[in-house]
């Protein structure tokens, strides 16, 4: 009896998040916190803080976390400082709507 063979499944591939991933901007950029506040609390160099303002980061915008590698790369960021960055973002996000931040 020859073994039996499931049909294959093909995997989609990822197409970044939808608008529905992120939550409403108003929820985390409800604040009076600077980028330089931002930077400040969580360590980000003098460097990291320059090229968030050149991508017009505003602390909380959740849009930045769809950016993709190549974004990154062309914004001159390092991989270490974007993924720094990101944690920072996202600690952040979670202290706004908690309403640890201060």
């Amino acid at each position: 009896m020859p073994p039996s063979t499931s049909p294959s499944v093909a995997t989609p591939l990822p197409q970044g998040p939808s608008p529905s991933t992120f939550s409403l901007p108003g929820t985390t950029m409800s604040h009076d916190i600077s980028l330089s506040n931002f930077c400040t609390k969580y360590w980000l160099s003098a460097n990291t803080q320059e090229k968030l303002v050149e991508l017009d980061y505003t602390p909380g915008n959740k849009i930045v976390e769809s950016l993709l590698e190549a974004d990154w790369k062309e914004s001159g960021l390092s991989v270490l400082a974007s993924h720094s960055f990101l944690a920072a973002h996202r600690k952040f996000c979670e202290a706004i709507r908690s309403g640890t931040w201060n």
